[in-house]
């Protein structure tokens, strides 16, 4: 089959981006920078066939619109022109901007670039760098970097989140140490010698809690975590199958709606670096287990091919999917089909969101009960260990002597793991 020819294309950011000019300078693809499909051929004489601009005087003859869904209003969206595909772009969960939960307002779009996998333009937080980094050994002297004598850091900025997350996290300080260096129940000064990736890497645990549970909304906040070699403590999307390494490297808030529960086994997990390791397993194992015995196969599957990846995800796949409209719109006499968004088989309106409010319960007082299931519990097991080793005594914690572990407790670790390292091998 003969490739169809046609002319370098144009893209428009048509809306600011977080009220700034999204490209200060424009964005040029050659064919290495972004493989043009098979079935098309673009005569360019200068390498570059695909541009993004910021130059609202380019519309008229724009291959497609990209619009910034946090800074733009629908009612002055402008005629959509005959074969110039509109692209709604957000990072954002729909919570920020309402209209993309809504099927009739998504209507005077054709694509969706978002987090969701469903999109047909991926704008992850994630990226195929995360192999390398659960394929990355721990060092011998892995747990000397965590100097912090709290086992949690927290750092937030919105402090009034969809979930109601901070009401939860208020209530888990009472009964386990937290480190929050950011806006939101404040109480660590941010250290000026010191970056945010710097802070995670000292701390066990992270709070990587997402303001919002939407599918998908997986953030820099569990990408960064795990890349640090800390452990998430997460909340976020209904599933996080594809997003961490194995299904016990994380741990799930909604399993503890009681956030004292959660507090004894962080104490507990602080003060066990045998327990607290498992949660790392798969790096400890990076070098003797191959990927598909050691990883989630979902994981691997979503992060593992770097050139489909690219493909779908970043502006390149926008230029490379913009491309039958604008073979059509160049020549209207040409035969091609492309996606005609009102058939219903392409992702636009994002419905995929728990309601707003999920940790609101717990200004209730105990005892908890939230209007949810909780996840189930799937901890390492706990010998001898009961809440009363953990509790809140005038703003201090009292918590078990890493000189003082109860001699069994070890010894019954000792042969968990080996069995569990038996059975892997």
């Amino acid at each position: 089959m003969m490739a169809t020819t046609v002319p370098p294309l144009k893209i428009v950011y048509a809306t600011p981006w977080f009220g700034s000019r999204k490209f200060v300078e424009d964005q040029k693809f050659t064919a290495k920078d972004c493989p043009i499909p098979d079935e098309f051929d673009v005569d360019t004489k200068d390498n570059y066939w695909c541009t993004l601009t910021s130059s609202r005087d380019d519309i008229k003859n724009a291959a497609g619109l990209i619009f910034h869904a946090p800074d733009m209003m629908l009612a002055e969206l402008q005629d959509h022109a005959i074969n110039q595909p509109w692209i709604l772009e957000s990072l954002e969960t729909p919570f920020s901007t309402l209209f993309r939960a809504d099927k009739d307002n998504m209507r005077d779009f054709d694509y969706l670039a978002s987090y969701n996998f469903k999109s047909t333009f991926l704008f992850s937080y994630f990226s195929p760098a995360i192999m390398d980094v659960v394929n990355r050994p721990l060092p011998r002297d892995f747990m000397k970097t965590k100097t912090k004598s709290a086992p949690i850091l927290w750092i937030a900025r919105n402090c009034r989140a969809t979930s109601g997350r901070e009401k939860y996290i208020e209530k888990l300080m009472e009964y386990v140490d937290v480190h929050s260096y950011g806006n939101c129940l404040n109480n660590k000064p941010f250290p000026s010698d010191k970056s945010r990736s710097d802070l995670i890497a000292e701390y066990k645990f992270y709070l990587s809690a997402e303001n919002s549970n939407c599918e998908d909304y997986a953030t820099e906040k569990l990408y960064d975590t795990l890349s640090l070699s800390a452990v998430p403590i997460v909340d976020g999307p209904p599933s996080y199958n594809g997003y961490i390494p194995t299904n016990r490297s994380v741990i799930y808030m909604d399993a503890y709606p009681d956030p004292k529960d959660l507090a004894d086994y962080i104490n507990y997990l602080h003060n066990n670096d045998t327990a607290y390791l498992q949660y790392l397993s798969f790096r400890q194992h990076a070098i003797d287990v191959a990927p598909k015995d050691r990883l989630d196969p979902e994981f691997i599957s979503r992060w593992n091919d770097t050139i489909a990846f690219n493909q779908k995800s970043s502006y390149c796949s926008v230029c490379r999917g913009v491309l039958p409209w604008w073979a059509y719109k160049s020549d209207p006499n040409q035969t091609l089909s492309y996606h005609d968004p009102n058939e219903g088989h392409i992702f636009l309106a994002d419905e995929s969101c728990s309601a707003s409010g999920k940790w609101n319960y717990i200004s209730n007082g105990p005892p908890y009960q939230p209007d949810w299931t909780p996840r189930p519990r799937d901890e390492f097991t706990r010998p001898n260990y009961t809440s009363q080793q953990t509790q809140s005594l005038n703003g201090s914690f009292t918590a078990i002597d890493r000189n003082q572990r109860h001699a069994d407790e070890d010894t019954a670790f000792r042969i968990f793991v080996a069995n569990l390292e038996s059975k892997n091998h």
